[in-house]
């Protein structure tokens, strides 16, 4: 790589996160092209050239944290330790990254669901999109090779579809629970902490051997 695409390299790596800083602390809808452009130092002409659609600078700042994930979710599975305990510790940090008193995470989600079809428009932008999630799945899908291997998950199980599964619905789960409201009698009942525990029991029962 030249010199010069090394600069372009950095110079979008830094849009991106600018951006997602913004899209985090303001909100997806609140930040303009232009916001984005300022903060970075660039022109808006620079910045289109790059990213030719605010839709596509969301999508590309979702595969940031999602990269983040991933690459937090990988120091877990590193670990020397026996699967079931790297399941649990996987869980908890999903239940962990929602605690933020902002619902920074959560809100960025609930905003994405509207830009995530639009990655399909661009090949380039999808080949991201699909990249940055098989990263994720291909690290969440080792935890069930080595549960078979080191015996402490159940061996009658699909291991791989149960991690997919899991890892899914848990996670989409931890962010609308943070988001739901309820009345009063019900928000104490029914607090996010309380159903993510109950749930994070629920899918370790299921593979306890």
């Amino acid at each position: 790589m030249s010199k010069r695409e090394q600069q372009k390299q950095q110079r979008r790596e830094n849009i991106i996160k600018i951006a997602t800083d913004l899209f985090l602390e303001q909100g997806i809808q609140t930040i303009q092209m232009q916001d984005i452009a300022t903060a970075a130092g660039v022109g808006i002409a620079t910045l289109f050239r790059y990213f030719p659609k605010k839709e596509y600078l969301v999508i590309a700042a979702t595969n940031a944290i999602t990269d983040k994930m991933a690459t937090d979710v990988g120091e877990i599975v590193e670990q020397t330790i026996p699967a079931y305990e790297k399941i649990e510790q996987i869980l908890d940090y999903y239940i962990n990254v929602t605690k933020d008193p902002q619902l920074r995470l959560a809100k960025f989600f609930e905003s994405f669901d509207l830009y995530e079809k639009i990655a399909e428009e661009s090949p380039d932008q999808y080949a991201e999109y699909l990249s940055a999630r098989s990263k994720l799945a291909g690290i969440l899908l080792t935890v069930g090779d080595q549960g078979k291997q080191d015996g402490s998950l159940r061996s009658d199980a699909d291991l791989q579809v149960f991690m997919m599964t899991m890892v899914q619905n848990f996670s989409i789960f931890a962010y609308k629970s943070r988001l739901t409201k309820h009345d009063a009698y019900l928000s104490s009942l029914l607090t996010a902490e309380k159903q993510l525990l109950m749930m994070k029991d629920v899918f370790l029962r299921y593979i306890r051997p």
